[in-house]
């Protein structure tokens, strides 16, 4: 493993949008086919767009409260995850960490966070 985690998207070859997570049937931006997309590694880095604290949910992990952030990579894909932090903010930067858990049978999983750098 990596630290911070390095994330694995597509790049179109044709108009160089990066897609994350990677797109199987080609670029929706420009229609390439899935021939013209290569494999391109995300920093797990970025800024926080919005957030929203969870206060119930219907999984007994993670425990509540938590925060779920709109976190736009710093190579342009945007998507969502736990947040951690204590006042988490619109625009708050944050980096990729590593968070091992559970799934809700049991097994182990190694889960994608992100950590407002200070």
């Amino acid at each position: 493993m990596t630290d911070p985690p390095v994330m694995v998207g597509h790049r179109c070859a044709i108009c160089l949008r990066i897609a994350f997570p990677p797109d199987p049937y080609g670029c929706e931006k420009c229609g390439a086919l899935a021939t013209e997309l290569d494999e391109f590694e995300l920093e797990a880095k970025g800024s926080v767009r919005a957030v929203a604290t969870v206060h119930r949910h219907h999984h007994p992990s993670p425990s509540t409260p938590f925060t779920v952030g709109v976190v736009e990579l710093v190579a342009g894909p945007v998507l969502k995850a736990i947040v951690e932090g204590e006042a988490v903010a619109v625009g708050d930067s944050v980096i990729g960490v590593l968070v091992d858990g559970e799934d809700n049978d049991g097994n182990p999983v190694v889960d994608l966070h992100f950590q407002v750098v200070t």
